[in-house]
């Protein structure tokens, strides 16, 4: 298990990728820690996201930011 710092995408530059609210917490049952690349929240918990193979966007309930997976996570 590790720790993945999202990156952030302008509303804007959303275009239609599907977004996912985080809500409070995402808890999964084995993977990682994701936190928001604004405010460093963090929005999941144990959750796999490294090898989740989709191409959404993940809103912050802190800061209601959008953010990504980067490319070298």
């Amino acid at each position: 298990m590790g720790t993945v710092v999202l990156k952030h995408v302008p509303e804007d530059r959303a275009g239609e990728r599907e977004i996912i609210d985080t809500g409070v917490a995402m808890i999964g049952l084995g993977g990682d820690n994701v936190h928001c690349g604004v405010c460093g929240r963090e929005m999941m918990h144990d959750v796999p996201i490294r090898t989740m193979k989709v191409n959404l966007l993940y809103r912050c309930a802190g800061c209601d930011s959008l953010n990504e997976v980067p490319p070298d996570a």
